[in-house]
């Protein structure tokens, strides 16, 4: 695969990525007030995304032991933000999903995203929209294609 093409390189996009980046409104967002770690957040939009999951399945997705999952999950618990049961048909297992506060606060996520995304498009023409948005829709077609290996 060439790394150019013309007088565009890859190191030249990740500068302009970065100088974006840089661009970006500083602290933390107001969601960000919840206090949460980056583990906690994960195991919140893992339950979003796959849930319910049992403690043992997050401990898998995590690549964490069950003790810590467990941990992770009475945190988010303590705080409104998940809930477990019991399976009927297995009493032993104990499902965890997403509570309705951690739905809400996931959704404030989502929208605080959303509209930093909006305003950031709004600076683009719309033949410059066009254009970025048939140039995603390439990375994610040769990416369902051929999945970056992990790092």
């Amino acid at each position: 695969m060439a790394e150019t093409s013309g007088d565009v390189t890859l190191e030249r996009v990740e500068a302009n990525a970065q100088a974006l980046f840089r661009l970006a409104p500083k602290g933390p967002p107001a969601w960000a007030n919840n206090d949460l770690t980056f583990g906690q957040l994960r195991l919140l939009f893992s339950l979003n995304q796959c849930g319910p999951l049992s403690i043992g399945q997050l401990a898998d997705m995590l690549g964490v032991t069950d003790a810590t999952a467990s941990e992770l999950v009475d945190r988010l618990e303590r705080r409104g933000l998940a809930t477990r049961s019991h399976r009927l048909d297995d009493r032993r297992v104990v499902d965890c999903r997403v509570s309705e506060g951690g739905a809400q606060l996931l959704a404030e996520i989502a929208g605080v995203r959303r509209e930093a995304i909006r305003r950031v498009l709004a600076l683009l023409t719309r033949e410059e929209l066009a254009d970025l948005d048939r140039l995603l829709q390439v990375v994610a077609h040769r990416l369902t294609a051929a999945p970056l290996p992990p790092t």
